[in-house]
């Protein structure tokens, strides 16, 4: 690290902790200035322990070059997929992304399910993915994932989530298929001008 970039780091932590420098000020006068705060203030000016992350930390910028960014549009529809009980929800993910022509949308879900069926991608062997079985109940406790099409102009719907068991415990993974113990309430946002409803 160059003495440049050592003095930016020291100038920014000072800035999270609300310190300041004045150039051509007394460091001394500065420093005596500090000693002066609340009881609240010193306590945010001590050196963040190991193990812990500082207040105000930011992620640093260029750190993502792979990064492509593609305007999807200012158009778009929201729709609430309600499931019912036994409803298996990527099934009718699918049969409702067919039905509607969604062809580039993404989704959030709630609810609750009973049985479901998640993947782990076993990269290094490249066996495909790892099953990861569920038979109990279990809350939605985050799901999300895209709808495109493929080669073929049919639905494609690819979702990620987690369930928490009664212990707090979670399982998840990719889902392969999910059933619908009490219910659950998908929001699929459009990201194009959505065609009218079929009839």
């Amino acid at each position: 690290m160059s003495g440049t970039e050592k003095v930016a780091r020291v100038l920014s932590l000072m800035a999270i902790v609300g310190l300041t420098f004045t150039p051509g000020r007394d460091l001394t006068a500065q420093r005596a200035t500090a000693q002066q705060a609340t009881p609240q203030q010193a306590t945010a000016q001590q050196p963040t322990p190991e193990g812990y992350v500082p207040r105000g930390f930011r992620p640093g910028i260029g750190l993502a070059p792979g990064m492509k960014v593609t305007d999807l549009g200012k158009s778009g529809r929201t729709y609430r997929v309600n499931m019912t009980k036994g409803d298996e929800i990527m099934s009718g993910l699918t049969e409702f992304a067919e039905k509607y022509h969604i062809k580039n949308a993404h989704f959030t879900a709630i609810g609750a399910i009973n049985k479901g069926l998640f993947g782990w991608s076993d990269v290094e062997s490249g066996l495909g993915q790892k099953k990861i079985e569920l038979n109990q109940e279990a809350e939605i406790v985050s799901f999300l994932g895209a709808i495109s099409v493929n080669n073929q102009g049919r639905a494609n719907v690819h979702g990620h989530g987690s369930v928490a068991l009664s212990d707090g415990t979670v399982k998840g993974g990719h889902w392969w298929e999910a059933h619908v113990s009490i219910i659950t309430e998908v929001f699929v946002t459009e990201e194009e001008g959505a065609p009218e409803p079929p009839k």
